[in-house]
């Protein structure tokens, strides 16, 4: 495990970011710390998606910087990219590749060494280690959802950014996310998670935050709470926003 003065931040400075007059990032800030889990929620429409493709370079602001460890972030440099390892809702998988050339094919794009034996570990992590060699396209929406959380994984990302990522997960699936969680956060990752899902996502959470009217509203600690407590706080949160939208 890392020790504190080598663990990595992520932070966003006054992030804004427009669809044509709709402004959806209001001079957002937040900071991410290696080895904790924050769980992003918000309303649907609140900017969680859009906000992950900034952090990731997906897609550019309109106001406001990135900083990796204190300097700014320039998506230009070729590095910065590997920094990041990604879930997103669309799973950008070969469907006609097995599961295993998938993760050949983007080791080759992440210019990450990928032997065999580390193939077939990460395959093993996410539950598909005794899968037939068949391709993608015949998966279930569950076992590509295991496959795209190893190619997030296998360039030894030190930043996961995981948007839903318990969809289409079974209970044992969710299980297996979780504990993969804590594992890379025990090795000092940055991680960020939006999820709806938050019996599941208040077991690794280390605090949440909440995203409304395009700013960080709130970050809640995830000490004591049970699931009751964060749904209140959540609610009383964003109230206003839902009687405003009533």
């Amino acid at each position: 495990m890392k020790t504190e003065t080598d663990l990595t931040q992520l932070e966003a400075r006054a992030i804004s970011k427009r669809y044509g007059t709709q402004r959806v990032l209001d001079h957002l800030d937040l900071a991410l710390n290696g080895g904790e889990v924050t769980c992003l929620l918000g309303p649907n429409g609140a900017g969680k998606t859009t906000l992950l493709r900034v952090l990731s370079g997906l897609q550019r602001s309109q106001t406001g910087e990135l900083l990796l460890d204190g300097a700014r972030l320039d998506f230009h440099q070729p590095d910065a990219r590997r920094q990041f390892g990604l879930v997103m809702h669309q799973p950008f998988l070969y469907e006609h590749l097995t599961g295993p050339e998938n993760l050949r094919f983007y080791a080759r794009l992440y210019q990450a060494e990928l032997p065999e034996a580390q193939l077939r570990q990460l395959l093993t992590r996410v539950g598909l280690g005794k899968t037939r060699p068949v391709p993608v396209r015949s998966y279930s929406r569950g076992m590509k959802q295991r496959l795209t959380i190893a190619r997030a994984l296998l360039h030894n990302p030190r930043i996961l950014l995981l948007d839903e990522p318990y969809t289409g997960l079974d209970q044992q699936g969710c299980q297996l996310l979780n504990s993969l969680i804590g594992e890379e956060q025990a090795n000092g990752r940055v991680i960020l998670a939006t999820t709806h899902e938050l019996n599941h996502a208040r077991q690794i959470a280390s605090l949440f935050a909440v995203l409304t009217r395009g700013k960080i509203a709130a970050l809640i600690p995830n000490v004591g709470l049970s699931l009751d407590d964060i749904q209140l706080r959540y609610q009383q949160i964003t109230q206003p926003e839902s009687v405003a939208a009533a």
